[in-house]
């Protein structure tokens, strides 16, 4: 029966985790009671009342003795748990403030990732570079789902041949929406060879040990990435990121 109760109190801190991330709730705002919210999230008091305590503790909402429950500011508030809530989050759309934030971290860590990634890989580590570009070379046209795992891949292997053991955590925390926003990306099959082109650029700075280099095509392969991403992603009938109020 605890395990039970423990899954459905998971899922109602992922909903409702979704209902922050996506803007529905802001900082500030207060909760409904929770009988409603156990009605309209469908679970009963007690699993919402344990849910809110456990939100609290990660920051995400404030209860306030005899006024109520209030959302955080989890940008002062937030703990690392709030973080890997921002990573794996895919069950709606994130609103613009964090799909821009989410893109920046990337800039940051992965062209410092690839600068790194030149002066020291392995041989093992870019012959595995290079059996990701072998694989790139012959599913170059396959369908978005494919070539969105190979892009994750070889950004994965950059991340391990920098020799620091937090970025490929950073980039397997991010797995769940940078996969769901690639999707859509590779919806349009005229990026997939301007991608993977980079893509050998890249291995060629860090096989030839050119940090600047490598830097410099990490930092124009996620440049381009978002400038054709925010074109797809505002396509007449695309779907995009939720605006700051909207229902996820």
């Amino acid at each position: 029966m605890a395990e039970r109760r423990r899954g459905r109190k998971e899922d109602f801190i992922s909903r409702f985790e979704g209902l922050i991330l996506s803007g529905r709730f802001g900082p500030g705002d207060r909760l409904p009671p929770e009988r409603e919210l156990a009605a309209s999230l469908g679970a009963s008091r007690p699993v919402v009342h344990s849910a809110l305590i456990e939100l609290s503790s990660r920051g995400l909402v404030r209860i306030e003795a005899r006024r109520g429950v209030f959302v955080a500011d989890w940008r002062r508030e937030g703990s690392v748990e709030m973080l890997l809530s921002i990573m794996s989050y895919a069950g709606g759309e994130i609103s613009p403030r964090l799909f821009d934030s989410l893109l920046e971290l990337r800039l940051l860590f992965e062209t410092e990732s690839a600068r790194l990634a030149a002066t020291r890989r392995t041989e093992a580590q870019l012959e595995e570079l290079e059996r990701v570009l072998a694989r790139e070379r012959l599913h170059e046209y396959v369908d978005a789902r494919e070539v969105t795992a190979l892009d994750y891949g070889f950004h994965l292997s950059i991340a391990i041949a920098s020799g620091n053991d937090i970025y490929p955590l950073l980039m397997n925390s991010m797995k769940r929406i940078y996969v769901q926003i690639l999707d859509r990306f590779y919806v349009d099959a005229s990026v997939v060879p301007v991608v993977f082109g980079f893509h050998r650029d890249l291995v060629d700075a860090i096989r030839t040990g050119r940090e600047v280099q490598a830097a410099e095509v990490m930092r124009e392969i996620l440049e381009y990435g978002e400038r054709n991403l925010r074109r797809i992603l505002l396509a007449p009938g695309t779907a995009k990121p939720a605006r700051e109020g909207e229902n996820p």
